[in-house]
């Protein structure tokens, strides 16, 4: 299945310094974004896109997120938890490690996602 990249990831990835490995990033976000149903509006994929190529660049730079509060994502919904952590594990996976608690931001967007 061919996953069409947002215009506003595609500006990211044109802008950065590791465009492969943040096009596979992006492409598996869009379609997990598309199996989820979720809809994002235009400033919701370019907040997105900008963490998503932030979460790249510390993979790369083996740089970490500092610790965040768990607690503080207590109200996130199971769904958007799992989705940030199938992001976190493809980048482990496929570009380099970064902090488990790139999780829990990340999931706010998807959290967003779903309120619209």
């Amino acid at each position: 299945m061919k996953v069409e990249l947002y215009k506003e990831f595609q500006k990211y990835i044109a802008k950065s310094n590791y465009k492969d490995e943040l096009r596979r990033v992006m492409v598996y976000v869009v379609s997990l974004i598309h199996q989820n149903k979720l809809h994002p509006s235009d400033i919701e994929t370019q907040i997105l896109g900008n963490h998503l190529s932030e979460m790249v660049n510390r993979a790369k730079n083996g740089k970490k997120l500092e610790k965040v509060d768990k607690k503080i994502f207590a109200k996130v919904s199971q769904q958007s938890l799992e989705m940030s952590q199938q992001v976190v594990d493809f980048i482990d996976n496929n570009i380099g490690k970064i902090a488990e608690s790139e999780k829990y931001v990340l999931s706010i967007h998807f959290e967003n996602m779903k309120l619209d």
